[in-house]
């Protein structure tokens, strides 16, 4: 997942010749020659077989170094959040060598991030479940954007009764005593691990198959002219960004597996709420981590459970339940529409997102001692903050998807469609986007970015009612902020490489980057 307030109505914008000079994009405004120096591809143009015309990707996040940094830096920064929590009882500790010593080998199986056998057939197992629904379960078939190649991909989008039917086997085999609904707690480290693990593996098998093999999927509908390896010095950087923007195999069985709509959309974020719920359980039969075993009360009591976790974790439910709920949208998000798929979104989604989103918040609650608490007023306000965040987060995103979805029925072309009851407004471009200028859309030019950043900051506070220091679930806002902050000026500078004289006009229209009135 996926990822990412409200106002009064206001009246449309007045025509673009009457308007103030607009106020500066964030985007860097460089010199030409500047420009192309800091997106300077691998290599010119070439021409692959057949003389297909090749098209180079610029460098992004630090280029090679910048790459071979970030792909062992923020996992071993997950490890130490999770040690933190696990040996440290959630109180800040320094990542010695016996810190590592500890979280490596002197845990208990299953706590301790050491792969297990357990550990490898259970994640294993959930990857085979979560594949074979997206495969050959039901469900209606849609056309995604218009790639760049003019080919339209098609997703069978049945990710809601994919996540019915998870709900359904996990409550059968917990109802029924044939699992313990703590399991994922008593495992997280080795399960964490073999994610991890899966993720490089994939990761790898990207850049080889994707990249250095890029010729063999030159006749599949989903290639385009920037797929494969320009140059194999540039190794960390195509493993880390990725060679191929939808990569697919498979495709005897007629709707091949799309990995990153797959990765993106099913075993990370349904494994996420099952985590939280699995640290949930945890909590209401006092479980313990010590360093000879995980203890466990022989009976639960509710009285254990404080209700920011129920909070947490009835929030983070919502948030996937409304993902699946309105799955159609998830075509139009800018991970399916723009970005390659390589470790930066393979690990994201499952090595990172179903680890640290817990780890942060319901493990931190479950772990911490002494035993968290709570205050009733600021659980009562993070509530409020989150359905209010939560509203804004659907509303945003809605209104541009039905925009964009009523332009694209009616040849690309939204006259009629209303914002908040009356005509829309947009630009465009020459090429023939459009760029929504009113509702939301109109207050700031990413509006999406608003609520997702609230949710992480009401959740960190929901937890800092207790006497240690609440450093790992702020560490989360601080990774959530600065990555969605990052995302921002991305965007800005590709709309504006993209649209050029275009994008002017809709930041003349559009001033405001993220909190209207203020930037």
């Amino acid at each position: 997942p996926a990822a990412a307030s409200r106002s009064t109505r206001r009246p449309p914008p007045p025509p673009l010749a009457s308007m103030p000079p607009r106020a500066a994009s964030p985007a860097p405004r460089k010199k030409p020659e500047e420009a192309a120096a800091a997106t300077k591809p691998a290599v010119q143009e070439e021409k692959g077989p057949g003389g297909i015309a090749r098209t180079p990707r610029p460098y992004e996040f630090g280029g090679n170094l910048g790459t071979a940094f970030w792909t062992f830096f923020i996992p071993a920064c997950v490890y130490w959040a999770y040690g933190i929590n696990v040996i440290n009882h959630g109180q800040p500790c320094v990542p010695d060598q016996k810190f590592w010593q500890t979280l490596i080998w002197e845990l208990p199986e299953g706590i301790a991030v050491r792969p297990t056998a357990k550990g490898f057939y259970m994640i294993t197992a959930w990857l085979f479940l979560q594949g074979a629904f997206q495969q050959f379960m039901p469900g209606k078939m849609e056309k995604g954007v218009t790639l760049k190649n003019g080919n339209n991909l098609p997703y069978k989008l049945n990710g809601w009764k994919s996540w019915c039917a998870t709900w359904i086997i996990v409550g059968a085999a917990v109802g029924g005593g044939y699992v313990d609904p703590t399991i994922l707690f008593k495992n997280f480290g080795s399960l964490m691990t073999w994610a991890n693990i899966y993720a490089y593996a994939i990761a790898l098998y990207l850049y080889i198959d994707f990249g250095l093999c890029w010729r063999r999927w030159v006749k599949s509908p989903e290639f385009e002219a920037d797929w494969g390896v320009f140059r194999l010095s540039d190794f960390f950087h195509d493993y880390w960004m990725g060679c191929a923007r939808n990569p697919r195999i498979w495709h005897f069985l007629g709707y091949p597996l799309d990995l990153k709509f797959f990765f993106e959309a099913r075993p990370g974020l349904i494994l996420w709420v099952l985590i939280n719920w699995s640290n949930v359980a945890a909590m209401y039969m006092g479980c313990k981590v010590t360093p000879e075993a995980v203890t466990c009360a022989a009976a639960g009591d509710p009285a254990r459970i404080p209700p920011a976790i129920l909070i947490i974790s009835f929030a983070h439910l919502y948030y996937i339940f409304d993902y699946f709920w309105n799955e159609r949208a998830i075509l139009t998000t800018t991970d399916i529409r723009h970005e390659p798929f390589g470790f930066m979104l393979m690990w994201g989604d499952f090595g990172f997102l179903p680890w640290m989103y817990t780890n942060s918040f319901t493990l931190y609650l479950a772990v911490v001692e002494p035993r968290y608490v709570g205050d009733w007023r600021v659980d009562l306000f993070c509530v409020a903050m989150w359905v209010f965040a939560m509203v804004l987060f659907r509303r945003t995103n809605i209104e541009k998807h039905n925009f964009r979805t009523h332009a694209a029925a009616n040849n690309n072309d939204p006259t009629g469609y209303k914002v908040w009851g009356k005509p829309a407004t947009w630009i465009k471009t020459k090429e023939g986007s459009l760029m929504l200028t009113s509702g939301f859309w109109g207050m700031c030019r990413h509006p999406n970015y608003v609520p997702d950043m609230i949710m992480a900051a009401v959740w960190w506070f929901n937890c800092t009612q207790h006497a240690t220091s609440s450093l790992v679930p702020f560490g989360y806002v601080l990774y959530f902020w600065s990555m969605d902050i990052h995302r921002f000026f991305r965007d800005e500078r590709r709309c504006a490489e993209k649209y050029k004289e275009d994008w002017d006009k809709y930041v003349a229209a559009v001033p405001y980057c993220l909190i209207p009135g203020v930037w």
